[in-house]
């Protein structure tokens, strides 16, 4: 990795690669790559939903999609991390950790913590967070993967699912806090990466989402003290800032880069660190 005094990151999300649209997915993903690479970015982030759908290994999809991450760690170290269930059923994203790039891709399938090394490897938590910092990290991520309402409705019952998932999601991320302080103390940029709907966001049709079951607030996000959220789900680019007495810190969806309500390549390039010389989520033009 270049020395600098910002982690430079790529966010990419919602690429859907299927048969529907493989077209053009594949092109702005192409071309968003090859845009971080002029950029020299320091890692990308893939906040889930990156098939449409579990994909046959040999279906046209899956192998335009493995070339295209392949070229992306060639050039960086990537994390991806689970989406929807119903668009990467589990196990989706597992052959990508023997994709054998220049660098490594880590899939973040479950809770927990990742840190990056100035090698560009990823050292990952035993459990959901870690108990100290190993050292020799440049970054800190925390991974939430995509929520399986259907879990915790079995475990909870369906008229208290709702409710109870944005709770256990606020506990979680309120707990993830302390090991960003640590972080902080270190000067290490501090990222979480989720897949969800945040209250008051707005969809790329313009419809606001103003739901009870939603999994996420900006309250809750902010809770967890990290620099930078990058959001996957919702397709529509858009972000909140706060600067308190943490620093100036941000939640961020990419948004989808290719569809037909877009029609934009909608992925942006992000600057993070303890003196990033950009603001914390810039688009790319």
């Amino acid at each position: 990795m270049t020395p600098r005094s910002a982690l430079r990151v790529a966010h990419f999300s919602d690429l859907h690669y299927g048969p529907r649209n493989l077209a053009e997915s594949d092109r702005c993903f192409g071309a968003a790559i090859e845009r971080a690479a002029e950029l020299d970015v320091d890692v990308a982030v893939i906040s889930g939903d990156s098939t449409d759908h579990a994909l046959d290994l040999h279906s046209p999809s899956a192998v335009a999609l493995v070339s295209r991450v392949r070229r992306l760690a060639d050039h960086c170290p990537v994390l991806m991390l689970q989406g929807t269930w119903s668009h990467e059923p589990p196990g989706t994203l597992s052959v990508f950790r023997e994709l054998g790039g220049r660098h490594a891709v880590h899939v973040a399938d479950r809770i927990g913590q990742v840190g990056l090394t100035a090698a560009g490897d990823w050292v990952v938590s035993p459990g959901w967070c870690f108990d100290a910092l190993p050292e020799g990290l440049v970054a800190l991520f925390s991974c939430l993967p995509s929520v399986n309402r259907a879990a915790v409705a079995a475990a909870l019952g369906a008229a208290d699912a709702a409710g109870a998932t944005g709770e256990h999601v606020a506990a979680l991320l309120r707990g993830l806090a302390p090991s960003h302080a640590m972080a902080r103390q270190l000067g290490l940029p501090t990222l979480l990466v989720s897949h969800g709907t945040v209250f008051g966001c707005t969809t790329e049709h313009g419809v606001p989402m103003a739901s009870f079951d939603h999994e996420f607030t900006t309250g809750s996000l902010f809770d967890a003290g990290a620099q930078a959220v990058l959001l996957g789900h919702i397709h529509r680019h858009q972000c909140w800032e706060r600067d308190d007495g943490i620093g100036r810190r941000c939640i961020a969806y990419a948004g989808r880069s290719a569809g037909s309500t877009t029609a934009r390549l909608a992925t942006r390039a992000s600057c993070f660190g303890t003196s990033a010389p950009t603001p914390p989520h810039a688009a790319w033009k």
